[in-house]
């Protein structure tokens, strides 16, 4: 009791960050109140395979390709690791980058109501990704806090569009 008295006073307070978003919360709390990610069911699970799309000469077909995984690794690509509750899917980026939204106009669309039309645009820099807020409703958050306007996400951070999360993958970086 002390030691929070302490901590109060001075206005320095014990964090932790959630591994699923990325937020940052206080070091008692027990659920991120970003993704919902529950620290009391925090045990160790054998590291995923990523899946990456099909890309034939015609470009991107409508099936994934689960042999990809043991390919090339994804961490020496510019893209970016998306999870939801359903799928787990890696996506390239380009130099021109990619917009996120509801509209089918979007290069990566997501339909969940909570998303805008032109949610958020990533593009690809020498620091990691750039990521513009697209004047959305429900904005993104990047360690715990929203995304307004822009921001610079380092390679291997994440960030959270209305429960889809995002890790950026770039050279050296590993998603695991």
């Amino acid at each position: 009791m002390e030691r929070a008295n302490a901590m109060r006073a001075s206005g320095c307070f014990e964090t932790k960050v959630c591994p699923r978003c990325g937020a940052e919360l206080y070091a008692d709390m027990n659920v991120c109140y970003g993704c919902l990610y529950d620290f009391s069911r925090d045990a160790p699970r054998p590291p995923r395979a990523p899946l990456s799309l099909l890309v034939g000469e015609d470009g991107p077909e409508d099936t994934v390709n689960l042999a990809a995984a043991a390919g090339e690794p994804l961490t020496e690509r510019v893209g970016m690791m998306m999870r939801t509750s359903s799928v787990d899917v890696w996506i390239a980026v380009s130099d021109e980058g990619v917009s996120i939204g509801r509209a089918p106009e979007n290069d990566v669309v997501l339909h969940s109501p909570a998303i805008s039309g032109r949610h958020l645009s990533i593009v690809p820099t020498p620091d990691g990704m750039e990521v513009s807020d697209l004047d959305s409703t429900n904005p993104a958050r990047y360690h715990g806090r929203e995304v307004r306007g822009r921001v610079i996400v380092s390679y291997g951070d994440t960030i959270d569009v209305c429960g889809c999360i995002l890790t950026m993958t770039g050279p050296t970086i590993d998603v695991y």
